[in-house]
């Protein structure tokens, strides 16, 4: 393990934008993690683990403390799984001109027996995907498309189409803020919409246990390659949605067809299109900004602070950000 000095972090994030590291260290095992999280807890350093950055804005100015690029990559189908009782969340997703293709691809993974996946934290969600489907193992399709890792599925309560990440996970080894590796619930995370409990706990996710399914692969082959293709379609250079979906009450009471904070920027604020030094809200998908290349994290909050501030002015609207700031 090499911890070293004042490294970018912008070629690690899919914005491409962001400052340096103080310090900076790559791991590839579940054991590196540990070492580096205590390494920096034994010199009073705060402790940054990066997945692949596809939902974290990085500061110009970069961050201070221990960057830990997590590379672990494990995936172990288990011999037997009980069916557990896993966690609901109620999503805030629907289209504004529904695609036929998305109701015809839906199937009732109940019917199918219940297998449990132990997942490192650094595994890159969309091979995990398609590395599970060819073994026969379903049900997180509905995330095909996202440049995600597990961690950060884990620490954001990552959602995909009407699916959220608490709708599979069972338990997640972490290391907690006394540096002991213990394992925990689903409930310990408290999961609301993109909200856990990782956001203000000292805690880091090792691995986890999803409960998934022996189920149909052709078709969950369809629903990973049918969001693949639709991802593949919105900006590329950006982190995704912005600001989260408006709440049932909100939608209501706007009168709106869509809780779709794109639908909102677009229709109702107009500013799709709107420009700030080399960061833009993009004619695609007006619930992304853009980095046209070039841009800065300040220009995309420059960005942020207009949508919410007309939001405010216009709608009487408080909108909260999806992402996750660094430093925050």
């Amino acid at each position: 393990m090499k911890i070293l000095n004042n490294i970018p972090l912008a070629p690690y994030s899919t914005f491409r934008i962001g400052g340096p590291a103080e310090y900076f260290v790559a791991v590839t095992t579940k054991q590196e993690l540990i070492e580096a999280i205590n390494w920096a807890r034994g010199k009073k350093l705060v402790v940054h683990v990066l997945g692949k950055a596809s939902n974290t804005l990085i500061a110009d100015a970069g961050v201070k403390g221990l960057v830990i690029r997590n590379l672990t990559g494990n995936i172990e189908i288990l011999d037997s799984a009980r069916p557990a009782s896993l966690l609901s969340v109620k999503p805030r997703f629907n289209l504004v001109e529904p695609d036929a293709n998305f109701n015809n691809l839906a199937y009732e993974e109940s019917q199918y027996q219940t297998v449990w996946v132990k997942l490192d934290s650094g595994v890159y969600l969309p091979k995990a995907i398609f590395q599970l489907i060819a073994q026969g193992v379903t049900g997180l399709e509905w995330f095909a498309g996202i440049p995600a890792t597990v961690g950060g599925a884990t620490y954001i309560n990552l959602h995909g189409a009407i699916k959220f990440w608490s709708d599979y996970l069972v338990a997640a080894e972490i290391l907690d803020s006394a540096g002991k590796v213990k394992t925990v619930a689903a409930e310990y995370f408290h999961y609301d919409y993109d909200e856990s409990i990782l956001r203000t706990v000292n805690d880091f996710v090792l691995s986890v246990t999803l409960q998934l399914r022996r189920g149909p692969r052709d078709q969950a082959l369809n629903i990973a390659k049918f969001w693949q293709l639709k991802k593949s379609h919105q900006p590329q250079r950006s982190l995704g949605c912005i600001f989260q979906n408006l709440s049932e009450a909100e939608q209501k009471r706007l009168n709106l067809p869509t809780p779709s904070i794109g639908y909102l920027i677009d229709k109702q604020l107009g500013l799709k299109g709107t420009t700030i030094g080399r960061a833009w809200i993009p004619q695609k998908h007006a619930g992304f900004v853009e980095n046209l290349g070039g841009a800065s994290a300040k220009e995309v909050l420059q960005l942020i602070k207009l949508v919410k501030a007309e939001a405010k002015k216009q709608l009487n609207l408080d909108l909260k950000l999806e992402i996750v700031l660094w430093p925050n």
